[in-house]
């Protein structure tokens, strides 16, 4: 029980101190035409996440080991990225390098385009975790919907991750939500924070599909993030049926769009997905078919996202030009 109580202390000292230090070195984000938000909120508060896996490593022997060198490097850079700007293929590499770190033993046994096809979905895994960050409470209470999943199935299921790790990396989302889930949220994660959250969920999806000995039922753990993903795979398709720059950043995701183009509070955004993903998760314990179920989620939200996203467009389109609406 002392573990817990230490690793609490330590990382709320941590995340204070580290609001010291934005301030005193102006580590903000100001709001500019992709932001979300109206006023000047201190940056990089998710670096609470790297040192979550930090702390619980160097407490326990340096345990998974090639992991915290992945997550460094992306933790890294990407905090960089937060105080000056990177270019976006220098962010790429630095993401493709971290997934062939951390996770180079899991290699082994695939054929090179495997390899690359698992290194693509992967970096669209984290760049997906990327643009949460940018709603208030999004990327705090999506998190804590996914580690509290793993961490049931470790618990009443077969155990493959320490729960000493994952009780770390859920009091650092507990500390950052507390600054975050707020109307007036008192910093973002910034690429730092959400970066490294994709990966440690990246890291979560590995060690349970290693712990799985029925192969069929890997991809099932796709079903516990698949609110974000479906979301991201159709933003990114959109965009190019339109003809647009997928590398390119924007505010297209349906949650963007509900915030910045329909006004919705960025709170009741948040908890609508958290809790969609919630209701997924539970879902999944009670359907014997894992498998099946995750496909049919996918359909279910594809479908919905669509209708979604089309109604919320034409409702703008006709909101923007009401008199070429009433003439159709």
């Amino acid at each position: 029980m002392i573990y817990p109580l230490i690793c609490f202390i330590v990382l709320l000292a941590a995340e204070l101190g580290y609001f010291w230090l934005a301030r005193r070195f102006q580590i903000v984000d100001r709001p500019n035409s992709r932001s979300s938000h109206n006023r000047v909120v201190l940056r990089g508060g998710g670096v609470i996440f790297y040192l979550a896996v930090l702390l619980y490593s160097v407490t326990h022997d340096m345990a998974f080991l090639p992991f915290l060198a992945g997550l460094t490097i992306v933790a890294i850079v990407s905090f960089i990225d937060d105080i000056r700007g990177l270019p976006g293929w220098l962010r790429m590499v630095a993401q493709v390098a971290a997934l062939l770190v951390a996770f180079h033993s899991s290699y082994s046994s695939l054929q090179p385009w495997q390899i690359v096809v698992f290194l693509i979905f992967f970096a669209g895994v984290l760049n997906v975790y990327n643009f949460m960050d940018g709603v208030n409470g999004m990327l705090a209470l999506y998190s804590l919907v996914v580690l509290g999943t793993f961490e049931y199935m470790n618990i009443r299921m077969q155990p493959f991750v320490s729960h000493q790790l994952m009780l770390s990396l859920i009091f650092a989302v507990l500390i950052f939500g507390f600054f975050n889930v707020r109307t007036r949220a008192r910093c973002f994660s910034g690429d730092v924070g959400s970066v490294s959250m994709g990966l440690i969920v990246i890291f979560l999806f590995m060690c349970y599909d290693a712990a799985v000995i029925d192969d069929g039922e890997n991809l099932s753990f796709l079903s516990f993030t698949m609110v974000f993903l479906i979301d991201g795979v159709l933003t990114v398709a959109k965009r190019f049926l339109y003809g647009k720059n997928i590398m390119q950043p924007h505010r297209e995701h349906l949650y963007e769009t509900l915030v910045n183009d329909r006004h919705w509070p960025h709170l009741v955004v948040s908890a609508f997905y958290a809790l969609l993903q919630l209701v997924i998760n539970v879902g999944w314990f009670f359907v014997p078919d894992h498998n099946l179920y995750t496909v049919c989620v996918a359909l279910f939200l594809t479908v919905g996202y669509s209708l979604f996203f089309f109604f919320i467009n034409r409702k703008l389109q006709t909101e923007s030009n009401p008199e070429s609406a009433s003439v159709s």
